[in-house]
């Protein structure tokens, strides 16, 4: 068997909420394109857990009824530099001792001992991480200090904590320094079986949870990154994946170019719109854009579909556990 650990230690870090909440994605690829004359961050971030619970509830699924999160996903990019495809794969997990929900940051995460993925004969150790706010999560990150995550993270470089640019992430500060965590992608196979396997605590049981991956990764077809659309028609999206994945899920959020004000686009709720994974296509009304990019202030947009598997398990002990194995999508859109 072939084991790869991703981080043996346990890193204590104090950015409350860093992990799974309210911080930057730190678990997939940055947020940009390569087009030098704009680049646009995005204000929706698939690759944290908090961001996969509104995905989740979005489809009907009762997430403040669960005491334990476990999600694999896939996320389907095109590589602007070299015009091939990319695909990262990352996991995310952390389990409560009573149903609380990723954004309220009075809930500890548990130790749950070593978490692993496995698929076939490869293992794969998930990184723990403790905080004193925070409890412990597991995850899969970029180095910290000098090596920024991928987008961003309160310990990169431009996080305001860690890196040679950051805010006491240095040796003398009290941000994380370890500079030789690597990204670690878990391998996609269509329709693959897959397991994370929990070691367990005096507070968690050991128990090994399976998840089938969906049977091909979503794609939007139609579209591509950066093109321009009338927000005044109907806007039609159409996909290839798995017709039979469980949740699947449209969402519209603002994109601003970076180096411009986003305050008004902050707060701005990104646009949940559930679809028929079997359709493969769905219409978008005018008005729906209209309203985002008016609340906004914004002339630019990215649309992201997520498609996933869910279970639903419930242990004697842990209580109900939601795990999920899915891919996404994404492009950016600019108005006429």
């Amino acid at each position: 068997m072939v084991k790869r650990i991703f981080a043996s230690a346990v890193i204590f870090f104090t950015c409350a909420g860093w992990f799974l909440i309210g911080c930057n994605g730190i678990n997939g690829p940055d947020s940009t394109t390569n087009d030098e004359s704009t680049t646009f961050a995005e204000t929706f971030d698939v690759t944290t857990l908090a961001s996969q619970t509104s995905l989740l509830k979005s489809t009907g699924v009762n997430t403040d009824s669960a005491n334990a999160f476990f999600v694999l996903r896939w996320s389907y990019r095109l590589n602007h530099v070299s015009g091939g495809d990319t695909v990262t794969g990352h996991a995310s997990a952390v389990a409560y001792n009573q149903p609380s929900t990723l954004r309220d940051r009075n809930a500890l995460g548990l130790d749950m001992g070593t978490v692993s993925v496995i698929t076939g004969l490869d293992t794969i150790d998930l990184s723990k991480f403790a905080g004193i706010l925070s409890g412990v999560r597991y995850g899969m990150f970029g180095g910290f200090g000098g090596n920024r995550p991928p987008n961003g993270g309160c310990d990169g470089p431009r996080g305001g904590r860690g890196g040679h640019h950051g805010h006491g992430g240095g040796p003398r500060g009290n941000g994380v320094t370890h500079d030789s965590l690597t990204i670690v992608n878990i391998p996609f196979i269509g329709g693959g079986a897959y397991q994370f396997d929990v070691t367990g605590s005096e507070s968690i049981p050991a128990m090994t949870l399976d998840i089938q991956a969906p049977a091909q990764l979503v794609q939007i077809t139609g579209l591509a990154d950066r093109d321009s659309i009338d927000a005044t028609q109907d806007l039609t999206v159409t996909w290839d994946g798995d017709a039979a994945a469980n949740n699947t899920v449209l969402v519209l959020a603002p994109a601003f170019g970076r180096g411009h004000g986003r305050s008004a686009g902050q707060s701005v709720e990104p646009v949940f719109i559930q679809v028929d994974a079997a359709a493969g296509s769905f219409a978008i009304s005018a008005q729906a854009l209209q309203d985002l990019l008016s609340a906004a202030d914004a002339e630019a947009f990215s649309l992201h579909l997520s498609q996933s598997i869910v279970n639903e398990i419930t242990d004697a002990r842990v209580g109900k556990i939601l795990v999920s194995a899915g891919s996404d999508d994404q492009v950016i859109l600019t108005v006429k």
